[in-house]
């Protein structure tokens, strides 16, 4: 059981991290070679581009309406983790001008919330409804945002119960049940399309797995191992080698750790491999995960001195839920929340 927990918890992080905590991150340039996609760039407020396919068509918004827009946007992200990007795609709208569900418009999504914790969840969402409407126009951008608010419903659900990673089952009764999720939220269709690259790299990692467990011998497994990933599309692949740099950068980071280096010694490690706009980048984001570990060990100190104060269930709960709202935002005591789901359900 242990063994299928811990697969599956590497199969979901697989995922998650690729496709999500990627485009979370600002990840120095050097990590992502010609795909101005992927890497966060410079803001500028440029005319909309739009994806088109065999039933889409480009659409004109205003020049100056989206220029000013996306100047505004770039304004009010400065001072947040976001200040110096661009979002990572643009929106399929077919020749009506509505959108058209696709895994642009789950980047698209993924990036706004990676604000959450840094501003309130209504404030993303009127950001988010800015930029579509003058990168997409009033119709697709309502779809986006009807989307957008399944896509809560979706991540909230997942997050808790059955869905949870270190839920009971087996690694692909696991993957069943989410699929049902996303099937029973969006629709099979529109799950399809918002989760393809998701489900394809679930593919890879599952068929990655059955490779490494089988009884071949090692060349006949990595022979079998280059044609799975020979497989990948281009831009999959590219994730892949993207996940492999950022696991050797941090493997890189915990020996420094360990010979006792301090943080002046990994920005230097940094500054060698990326530069100095990445290291400083690095180190900011590196700054800000310290800065809520201490508030999330400050919060658990603090909690199990109620849990051992002898006062009532009732008054216990009153007392966290007041520690909770004084010491996080709504968002963030969400993330609490989680993270206790799964801790109680390790236990």
């Amino acid at each position: 059981m242990k063994r299928h927990l811990a697969l599956l918890t590497t199969v979901l992080i697989l995922a998650c991290s690729v496709f999500i905590a990627l485009k979370r991150l600002p990840v120095p340039d050097a990590l992502y070679p010609g795909n101005t996609s992927l890497a966060h760039t410079t803001v500028a407020p440029e005319a909309p581009t739009y994806s088109t396919s065999a039933n889409t068509q480009p659409r004109t918004a205003p020049a100056p309406l989206a220029a000013r827009l996306t100047e505004q946007l770039t304004k009010q992200l400065k001072s947040t983790s976001l200040s110096g990007t661009t979002v990572p795609a643009t929106l399929t709208i077919n020749k009506a001008g509505r959108l058209v569900v696709d895994s642009n418009s789950k980047a698209v999504m993924d990036y706004f919330l990676s604000l959450s914790g840094e501003m309130p969840d209504a404030r993303i969402r009127d950001l988010m409804q800015q930029w579509a409407t003058g990168n997409a126009g009033e119709a697709a951008a309502d779809d986006l945002l009807a989307l957008y608010d399944r896509y809560q419903r979706y991540r909230q659900q997942f997050a808790s119960g059955e869905y949870a990673a270190t839920g009971s089952g087996t690694i692909r009764g696991q993957l069943a049940l989410r699929q049902r999720l996303r099937n029973d939220t969006f629709g099979a269709d529109d799950a399809a399309a918002l989760f393809a690259d998701e489900d394809r790299y679930d593919r890879f990692s599952l068929q990655r797995h059955d490779i490494l467990a089988s009884s071949m011998d090692d060349r006949e497994k990595a022979r079998a191992l280059s044609t799975l990933r020979q497989s990948l599309p281009a831009h999959l692949a590219q994730q892949l080698e993207q996940q492999t740099n950022l696991q050797t950068l941090q493997q890189d980071e915990q020996q420094l750790r360990d010979a006792g280096a301090n943080d002046a010694d990994l920005f230097v490690l940094h500054q060698q491999r990326f530069g100095d706009a990445a290291a400083l980048r690095l180190q900011a984001l590196d700054q800000q995960r310290q800065d809520w570990q201490q508030r999330l060990d400050d919060y658990h100190g603090q909690r199990q001195v109620i849990q051992s104060s002898g006062l009532s269930r009732q008054d216990q709960e009153q007392q966290l839920a007041q520690l909770r709202n004084a010491m996080f935002s709504e968002t963030e005591q969400q993330r609490v929340a989680a993270l206790e789901r799964i801790q109680s359900a390790s236990h």
